[in-house]
């Protein structure tokens, strides 16, 4: 049975980043796989990085205690989701602070060699959720930035993940009610219950 990990990242419990995460989680579970959603505003997670998560990256002391018990989460995960809202051409706060704090030397990568660890040859998906289109994205030169700095980088280079991609549920309106608005969200929570399906 696939193992799968939906970490969100929205300080609303409503909005339409929790819909897009249990969307995904959703796919899975239908298809048989154990799904949990991690919403990082529900469990309190602090993303600033602290003078513990500094001597742990020297190797002065354990890794902090309120990250380890995350990071036992992904290392089980095959799937991995991180469901975010774009805020100024990159991910908000609380995300930056899970990836600086969660995705770190000595789990993800090795500390003397670089070479990855718990991470690698999983599959791995970011799916943001923006105001504007995919494609005004990809004119712009955002999409390619997002994906050198999340996906190449990060993911590939240090963690070992080949099989990542950056996904997108954009066009959005964020509190508007809007009919129109509201059935074309609908279309896209379903297009990521079946990327969460066929990722299983």
């Amino acid at each position: 049975m696939s193992n799968v990990l939906v970490i969100t990242s929205n300080p609303e419990p409503a909005s339409l980043t929790a819909a897009a995460g249990e969307a995904f989680a959703a796919g899975a579970r239908g298809h048989g796989a154990k799904a949990e959603v991690l919403d990082l505003y529900a469990i309190g997670f602090n993303p600033s990085y602290g003078a513990a998560d500094r001597a742990h990256y020297l190797g002065q002391a354990p890794m902090p205690a309120d990250v380890a018990p995350v990071q036992s989460k992904l290392a089980e995960a095959d799937v991995i989701a991180l469901v975010f809202p774009v805020y100024w051409y990159t991910m908000p706060a609380m995300m930056k602070g899970f990836f600086d704090r969660v995705i770190c030397r000595g789990f993800a990568y090795d500390a003397a060699t670089s070479k990855p660890l718990a991470l690698a040859g999983k599959k791995v998906r970011v799916i943001a959720l923006t105001g504007g289109s995919r494609q005004w994205y990809e004119s712009d030169g955002v999409d390619a930035a997002l994906r050198n700095q999340i996906c190449a980088q990060t993911f590939t280079k240090y963690c070992g993940v080949s099989d990542v991609d950056l996904v997108y549920v954009d066009n959005l309106s964020m509190g508007d009610s809007d009919h129109d608005k509201r059935d074309a969200a609908a279309v896209q929570l379903e297009r990521i219950k079946a990327l969460g399906a066929s990722l299983v």
